[in-house]
């Protein structure tokens, strides 16, 4: 398979900016969907957050492996790789105690009406996405839909901001402390809001 190593850049490079700025001040705010449409406008092309990438691969060729899956799944090592280098920023390598812990217990997979809800925020997402081509108009979606598609978590009392990539990049710089039951989660989440896009796809074919 031939890596576009510019994609991968741009992927590196916009995982860094949102996992650093947007996690670190949560979903919702206009200052996050602020700096998540200039990271899209910045990195033109990247997907940035996994549950984009996730979509891509269930409304793609399901069948082919390399172009679709395993390119795809390049996107995503590239946005953990970003969000890495942002959590050693941020914590100065372990160096610096933090109240940014994306690693807490009770992050799950969905229960039966959370993943209903998933499938219909990924496919509103993804109408929205593709149809409004702004990288603004779908920054705006995300603060919006964040919660429903899966990208805040409850951790006592907190409400925890997620990205995906950067649970997964926390984990893996705390000794891949609770990777399964994180990588299960991230797996799932992106797969159900995937459906959602791919649901939301057909829907097109159909009207058209």
């Amino acid at each position: 398979m031939d890596i576009e190593m510019d994609t991968m850049k741009r992927e590196v490079g916009g995982a860094f900016v949102v996992a650093w700025l947007v996690v670190g001040m949560g979903w919702g705010s206009l200052e996050a969907a602020l700096i998540m449409a200039a990271a899209w406008m910045a990195f033109s092309g990247a997907h940035i957050l996994p549950v984009v990438t996730w979509m891509h691969m269930m409304t793609g060729d399901l069948s082919d492996a390399e172009g679709n899956w395993m390119a795809n799944g390049m996107r995503l090592v590239a946005q953990i790789v970003g969000a890495v280098l942002a959590i050693a920023l941020a914590t100065e390598v372990g160096a610096v105690e933090t109240s940014w812990d994306l690693v807490q217990p009770g992050f799950d997979t969905p229960g039966t009406w959370e993943a209903i809800g998933m499938v219909a925020a990924g496919a509103i997402f993804w109408m929205v996405h593709t149809r409004a081509d702004s990288a603004w108009v779908s920054a705006f979606a995300v603060m919006v839909l964040a919660g429903t598609m899966g990208m805040t978590y409850e951790a006592g009392d907190a409400v925890v901001s997620t990205t995906g990539a950067g649970e997964m990049a926390s984990s893996i710089m705390s000794s891949g402390e609770d990777i399964v039951n994180i990588a299960t989660a991230w797996i799932v989440s992106g797969v159900l809001c995937g459906l959602g896009a791919l649901l939301a796809t057909k829907m097109d074919e159909l009207i058209e």
